[in-house]
């Protein structure tokens, strides 16, 4: 199977909310380039394409020089990560370039038609996908809209009507209060997330050796699931698109790999706490692997390192609450 992957990251413009330099774009395409050049089988430099903060027309060609290559059996894979902007209306969204124009949005950004139609969607047996790490907003009303009740704020965005790409569609919907989390390694959640997955084997859920798009689906699910942040998987199937197997093919089967499957499972099933018989399973398990003991304290700290942090969290707020209810019980406004 062919691979053709596209990576774009646009972290300037009129568009960009907040600082530049607290965008985790360039981060993000930087880290999972890597990662997929180094987990990847059979991948090869010259099958990715990486575009940082490119302008609209480079975006456009290396979408349509992407598709054109696609043959019978192929991934075409896109990624974007930057700001993305929805019409709530239509269900349309938009995907800026350093040269978009809010004012003119709809012609000066790639637009879900514009990737609808450059999709190979007369050929069969293709994997196509979209993953879409944004901070998303809303058309503003003004620019398209006269109504009130039909665009709406960042935090009330619907991707039930989003539009149809010809492709797999994987993407995020972030709360008010965090609209694009970030981690400690300057990535936002949603791709250290896709990262660790293709790194560590464990987006292959079904443990059949690939990872599919059913199994990249579901394992987005199950890590955004156990954060601390409001982050809302979206994933959406086209009618028109047809799954031709596995997405990309991962390292044979290592013992380190089943062991933190095992490890998550139980860790997700108690809030982060492993209880002893489940300690029990996990030692025989860890016997029977061949792995040493010193490999399962590594994977564990690995594992256990986002509950610890929600922990710290809950710790913090309950001594911050403490501290000011010593100065002022009951509390004020």
């Amino acid at each position: 199977m062919g691979k053709h992957i596209l990576l774009i990251a646009v972290n300037t413009g009129e568009l960009t909310i907040g600082p530049k330099d607290k965008s985790p774009a360039i981060a993000n395409v930087t880290a999972l380039k890597q990662t997929l050049l180094n987990e990847v089988e059979g991948l090869r430099d010259d099958q990715l394409i990486t575009l940082v903060n490119p302008n609209l027309r480079q975006m456009r060609h290396a979408i349509a020089l992407m598709t054109y290559r696609c043959r019978h059996g192929d991934l075409c894979f896109l990624y974007y990560t930057g700001c993305g902007v929805i019409d709530t209306h239509t269900g349309s969204f938009y995907l800026p370039a350093t040269d978009t124009r809010l004012e003119a949005i709809t012609t000066t950004a790639i637009s879900s038609d514009y990737i609808r139609q450059a999709l190979p969607s007369i050929q069969s047996d293709l994997n196509r996908l979209m993953v879409l790490d944004c901070l998303w907003s809303s058309l503003p009303q003004s620019i398209h809209y006269s109504d009130p009740n039909v665009a709406s704020s960042s935090n009330t965005l619907s991707f039930s009507q989003l539009a149809d790409c010809n492709c797999t569609l994987l993407t995020a919907l972030s709360g008010a209060t965090n609209p694009w989390p970030l981690v400690d390694k300057g990535l936002s959640l949603y791709t250290q997330c896709l990262i660790q997955g293709i790194a560590t084997g464990l987006a292959d859920t079904d443990a059949d050796g690939g990872v599919s798009i059913e199994d990249l689906q579901t394992y987005m699910e199950q890590s955004l699931r156990e954060t601390t942040v409001e982050l809302f998987p979206v994933a959406l199937h086209s009618h028109h698109c047809q799954v031709a197997g596995p997405l990309l093919a991962i390292p044979p089967y290592a013992p380190e790999q089943e062991y933190r499957r095992s490890l998550e499972e139980y860790a997700r099933c108690h809030q982060g706490h492993i209880p002893p018989a489940s300690r029990n399973i996990l030692e025989f398990l860890r016997h029977q692997l061949g792995l040493s003991i010193y490999q399962s304290q590594t994977i564990e700290a690995e594992v256990m390192a986002s509950y610890s942090d929600r922990q710290e969290g809950y710790d913090r707020y309950r001594q911050a609450l403490l501290a000011a209810l010593e100065l002022e019980n009951p509390l004020g406004t």
